[in-house]
């Protein structure tokens, strides 16, 4: 559906193969402008805050948003010598799962409800153990569109029945760009209303909960061409009418495509606040346990097995903020944990400050240091925290071992983390697979412009655009047998901790 008027197609105009990757994260949006060789030429970012009005909830202004992506992309002009007219393609990211409601005339009904949002915990405890999992191959969460539609059903039923269209953050963004509602697999299968294996919205589920399928947007595939910059998105963004706009994708498969991470067997792991181990399937691996998510590739006919936790980056803030408080940077953490011996002399941290996800799905997990002797110092106490979140990969890994998912020999690791050559020896050494990074920055925007060049034929393929653009890093990260049996003896004890206290949680 089309909401803006009087788009001007592009005509004459000289073009060259510059693309632009768009990605609407949690904190700030991102945009970076590169050329079809891969080279990234400006890179811009504006930020924003998430709104917290009661306990539990999390909330952002579409138009928050929208202004900020305007922002943006302007930086990203001023950035380079790149121009308006000479972009040939917008590709589109952004986080997943949050719930972006509009009425009958393309306004927002109320803030977006984002991915971390809790207030749906009646909810969620309403949908788990139904055959809503078993359609979206998902367990089912709070923050995503099902429940947060509920909870808006239950609580606030005179903005419910405002509501005419739902989009995903990063199709708000499209949709201001271009007046064209639509959304991708990608983002959909993150909804909880999306039937995985056939590839469509849940008509059973939607009847159910009493969710009108008008609502849905239509879904296009990732870097199919859904609409054109509008003359009034012109005016705000410097982007010249009639630009095309691919229908883009969620920011976890599309940091993928941007590693170049799109065969089966692939695997990847990201140490961001949060952390994951992803692997690529050219087939669906339901697990009637509901301890990993699915979600639909960028790339058509290809899947993403993902070990979802919560506990990444945001155990070192944790540690450097609350404990160890004179610590001057975050660089020196790894420098300090090197000086204790693998394993930490026996020392093991539960990492679940934020309860965990993958493979446990329980909000109720607390954090533990187990083993602690008067031998321990900070050193130790870093590296076991480091170690932890390794181990919640190798966890995932086991479960992704026991569906019977092949794997690579080798990983490519990406986020925050890979910025440590410490953290990557040590993911090697305990996955006892070669470690590999990309080179290049944020991998979302670069998987955006890569999908965009596809999409209006800079590249003939997803192959073709990856393999063009995608470049590793000289520096692999082999598996050392040295410190195996400490890391196993560790991971078991970490395994057991869990299993001994959940009770207790």
């Amino acid at each position: 559906m089309k909401y803006n008027e009087g788009q001007s197609k592009r005509q004459g105009v000289s073009r060259m193969a510059y693309l632009m990757g768009i990605d609407l994260g949690t904190s700030s949006v991102k945009v970076m402008i590169m050329d079809e060789q891969g080279r990234c030429l400006a890179l811009a970012a504006e930020g924003y805050d998430i709104q917290l009005p009661r306990p539990g909830f999390a909330e952002q202004s579409p138009e928050l948003l929208w202004e900020s992506a305007c922002k943006s992309i302007r930086q990203a002009f001023a950035g380079c010598r790149v121009r308006g007219d000479e972009i040939a393609a917008v590709g589109l990211t952004g986080q997943m799962h949050g719930l972006v409601t509009l009425n009958g005339r393309g306004e927002t009904v109320r803030p977006a409800i984002i991915w971390n949002d809790q207030r749906s915990e009646r909810q969620v405890r309403k949908i788990r153990g139904t055959a809503v999992e078993e359609h979206a191959c998902n367990p089912a969460s709070t923050g995503f569109w099902l429940p947060s539609l509920l909870w808006m059903q239950e609580e606030e039923p005179e903005l419910y029945d405002q509501i005419r269209h739902i989009l995903l953050p990063k199709d708000y963004i499209r949709f201001r760009l271009t007046g064209e509602i639509a959304t991708d697999p990608s983002d959909a299968s993150g909804t909880l209303l999306y039937h995985m294996e056939k590839r469509a919205w849940d008509e059973e589920t939607a009847r159910r909960y009493h969710v009108p399928m008008e609502f849905f947007p239509p879904c296009r595939e990732s870097m199919q061409i859904v609409g054109e910059v509008t003359k009034k998105a012109e005016e705000e963004t410097g982007i010249l009418a009639g630009t095309p706009v691919i229908c883009g994708g969620g920011d976890g498969p599309m940091q993928l495509a941007g590693n170049g991470v799109i065969h089966p067997g692939q695997l990847v792991t990201n140490i961001g606040t949060a952390s994951q181990v992803d692997c690529i399937g050219s087939r669906i691996y339901p697990d009637d346990r509901f301890r990993l998510n699915t979600f639909c590739h960028v790339q058509p006919e290809r899947w993403i097995t993902m070990g979802a936790g919560l506990n990444g980056g945001i155990v070192l803030k944790w540690l450097k903020k609350e404990i160890f408080r004179e610590i001057p940077d975050y660089e020196t953490m790894p420098e300090m944990a090197a000086k204790a011996p693998a394993g930490a002399d026996g020392l093991v941290f539960l990492p679940f400050l934020c309860g965990e996800r993958s493979p446990y799905m329980d909000a109720t997990a607390k954090g533990i240091f187990f083993g602690l002797k008067l031998i321990h110092t900070k050193e130790h106490m870093i590296r076991a925290c480091m170690e932890s979140v390794v181990y919640s990969f190798l966890d995932c890994m086991k479960v992704f071992e026991e569906l019977g998912i092949p794997m690579d020999d080798r990983i490519i690791a990406s986020g925050g983390g890979a910025k440590s050559g410490f953290w990557l020896q040590m993911q090697a050494d305990i996955l006892q697979k070669e470690i590999y990074t990309t080179k290049g920055v944020e991998e979302a925007c670069r998987g955006a412009a890569v999908c965009a060049g596809v999409g209006c034929g800079v590249y003939g393929s997803l192959e073709e655009g990856c393999g063009t653009v995608v470049r590793l890093e000289d520096k692999v990260y082999e598996p050392s047998a040295a410190p195996r049996a400490a890391y196993m003896e560790n991971f078991e004890l970490y395994r057991k901790i869990y299993q001994n206290n959940k009770v207790l949680f």
